[in-house]
């Protein structure tokens, strides 16, 4: 039976509040290993210490970030298409049936992380400082891709290639669509580490999965409405 009214209201904003908060932190749990390498990071103050858990980081991301990452993205899904969903089986389900795409979409990802980052030291240290720039554009839109590759991968079924190409097209497609989640993400982000850190472990990741794939959904319904 259907609230109405204000108490409807608060009962549906309570209730996508809870949604967020389990989604986010069943993320976290899976997302622990990273979560304390990313930590330590934080407290160390030597760079070879520093890199070496960066590489570790990097190495863990396929395997333990990227499958969560995609199942709470596929939560976020099912609770904006139909708000009557149990949350922890939805999380387990995607989990497991996206986990091959999602490592391998990861290690992918990664590897471009990766000379990305070894092309920006590169630049910086024997070109000019003024290529950092261009590394930052480059890292937003790799931020955007990956998040689009998480929508993608939960919404429709293609292969990794395909994910991947839809990915790359909507985020080169549509610009304002990439800036705005762009710059929610970093946002979030920001206030997370900087200012609430409690977002973390309870809204950090579910908030960008909310606006990532609400933005996505909705540019995908125009599309479908053009065909």
């Amino acid at each position: 039976m259907e609230i109405s009214g204000v108490s409807g209201k608060v009962y549906k904003i309570t209730d996508w509040i809870m949604a967020l908060a389990t989604a986010n932190f069943l993320w976290f749990v899976f997302n622990l290993p990273i979560v304390y390498l990313v930590f330590i990071m934080l407290l160390t103050e030597r760079l070879l210490e520093w890199l070496a858990l960066g590489a570790f980081v990097v190495i863990l991301a396929p395997f333990v970030l990227f499958p969560a990452t995609t199942a709470m993205f596929g939560v976020i899904k099912k609770r904006v298409i139909d708000e009557d969903i149990k949350l922890i089986r939805t999380f387990f389900i995607h989990y497991k049936e996206n986990y091959v795409r999602s490592m391998l979409g990861g290690l992918i990802i990664c590897l471009v992380l990766v000379i990305l980052a070894v092309d920006y030291y590169f630049f910086m240290e024997n070109v000019s400082k003024l290529f950092a720039y261009f590394f930052f554009i480059i890292a937003f839109f790799l931020l955007v891709f990956t998040l689009h590759f998480f929508s993608v991968t939960v919404h429709m079924y293609t292969s990794l290639f395909g994910a991947m190409k839809n990915a790359c097209l909507i985020t080169l497609g549509n610009p304002l669509l990439t800036l705005g989640i762009g710059l929610f993400s970093g946002f979030i982000i920001y206030c997370s580490f900087q200012i609430m850190t409690f977002l973390i472990p309870f809204f950090m990741g579910s908030l960008i999965a909310l606006a990532s794939y609400f933005g996505f959904f909705k540019f995908f319904l125009k599309v479908q409405a053009f065909k």
